[in-house]
């Protein structure tokens, strides 16, 4: 028999024990207590109660010290003979383990070590665990289980509590920010018979009762957009997003982004509210504007430069895309330059972007607008009025081209909008996976009238990452998404 079923088979023991003696290992309600944080503030001889688990424990005889852990942090508990009594403080030692939920009342004093603890009076079992804890909580370290058991891994390594923390304060203030600003949080539909918004391939399901299609969303933003047809002049929304791509560093199929659109708004002043949100949100979070990312000194405080995508990508790759106007040309200009994904098929405007991924991207280090992409790269952009083959598009990158967010002066002339979708359906039919379908009502909305309108979307996953300096996007996600084990 292993240690770890042996261990498992005497923890069931002692669990039946304490209910022999008429002791409930799962009780409901939990007395009145204060955080350990709170008790470690209290002076000498103070009376207190506190809650939590029993991370570690240590027999000297007859006092035994252990550490007890709440969300708040930890303290020392002196479990003395003299203090409980014989019985009590035999129960204790013999019965109880690492993991359990424990309910204290003492009294605060200094250790002789000048440790401020407390000497229990009074204990109770709240929750009787049945397996230990991981690695007898010296910390985890295995990526697999880390990732597949998120709870051990929060209870084993305070830095992932702190990213998990620092990634809700972060989503908190943002919600704040725009709650503050006059924006409306809206939901739209996850499941959606039509996807759209982005350049992605869908997950795909089947409703039974109308026995039709649906998708799980890419993107909210058309339905975002119908809003502001329909009057509302300012709608954000944090989104759970799917795309049905790779996962790597950088990528999970399920993501959260927060979207918004403004009504009487163009990319300028997009531009403007990120250099002020940014900064505001990441002081909120309690981090600085200036920090490492990846080895590289980043610094977040604006103004950030605004370059056009033409001028970064003629900066690092030496091309200049508008000698290359059409899709031969430029396929003719790069075919031997070995670029991943592009082929004779592959659309000017992708073309565009895999030159930039490829040679631009990976150079780029602080915070930068790149600004103006082809009219190709973005169906759903408004054109320039001083060059209609550019679009007024922003994206916000940094280090290595980490993509911030991205975001544009809507496309609001409803023929322009049925071209380009129209521009789509001929790539899904030479087999771009990643195009836009056709979506009759959003035009028919569009012919309603929508002001002059600027969204935008920001990749929380992705923001906290950067800022928390986490090597892998599951690192800042709860649950992300994992190849089922082998059985």
């Amino acid at each position: 028999m292993s240690d770890q079923i042996k261990e498992d088979v005497v923890r069931l023991e002692r669990l039946e024990h304490l209910r022999s003696l008429g002791i409930n290992p799962y009780p409901s309600n939990t007395e009145d207590r204060i955080s350990t944080k709170e008790a470690l503030s209290k002076p000498e001889k103070t009376q207190v109660k506190v809650a939590g688990r029993l991370i570690s424990k240590r027999e000297m005889g007859k006092i035994s010290f252990s550490h007890l852990k709440d969300e708040s942090g930890k303290i020392q508990l002196a479990f003395s003979e003299k203090e409980l009594g014989k019985d009590s403080y035999k129960l204790f030692i013999k019965y109880f383990d690492l993991g359990d939920f424990l309910h204290v009342e003492g009294e605060i004093f200094v250790t002789h070590k000048g440790e401020l603890s407390i000497l229990v009076k009074k204990y109770e079992l709240l929750t009787k665990t049945l397996l230990p804890l991981p690695e007898k909580f010296h910390g985890l370290a295995d990526i697999e289980i880390r990732y597949r058991q998120k709870y051990l891994d929060l209870i084993a390594n305070e830095d992932s509590m702190k990213i998990a923390k620092t990634r809700s304060l972060i989503v908190r203030e943002i919600r704040k920010y725009f709650d503050n600003n006059g924006f409306f949080e809206v939901e739209t539909p996850v499941l959606q018979s039509l996807y759209g918004g982005a350049a992605a391939k869908p997950f795909k399901t089947h409703h039974n009762a109308l026995d039709i299609p649906l998708f799980l969303r890419i993107a909210p933003e058309l339905y975002l957009k119908r809003l502001i047809v329909g009057g509302f002049e300012k709608v954000y929304e944090v989104a759970k997003c799917f795309r049905n791509e790779g996962i790597d560093n950088n990528h999970n199929p399920e993501f959260t982004q927060v979207e918004f659109y403004w009504a009487y708004a163009d990319y300028n002043d997009l531009m403007n509210l990120i250099e002020d949100l940014l900064p505001k949100v990441i002081q909120a979070a309690g981090l600085p504007l200036k920090f490492k990312a990846h080895d590289k000194e980043v610094d977040f405080t604006p103004p950030y430069p605004r370059q056009t995508m033409r001028e970064i990508i003629k900066e690092y790759a030496k091309i200049d895309i508008e000698e290359f106007p059409d899709q031969k040309s430029l396929y003719a200009k790069i075919k031997k330059l070995n670029i991943e994904g592009v082929d004779a098929k592959t659309g000017y405007g992708k073309m565009v972007d895999e030159i930039y991924k490829t040679y631009a991207r990976p150079k780029i280090i602080n915070p930068v607008f790149m600004i103006d992409h082809p009219v190709e790269l973005s169906p759903l952009a408004k054109r320039k009025t001083d060059n209609p083959k550019y679009v007024e598009r922003m994206q916000l990158v940094c280090v290595g081209g980490n993509e911030l967010c991205n975001g544009f002066s809507e496309l609001n002339d409803p023929l322009d909008q049925e071209a380009r979708f129209k521009d789509q359906e001929r790539l899904h039919a030479a087999g771009d996976e990643e195009s836009m379908p056709y979506d009759e009502d959003y035009i028919i909305a569009l012919k309603h009238g929508m002001p002059p309108t600027a969204g935008l979307g920001m990749g929380i996953d992705r923001l906290v990452k950067l800022l928390v300096d986490a090597p892998n996007l599951k690192e800042v996600i709860l649950f992300p998404i994992l190849k089922p084990e082998k059985q």
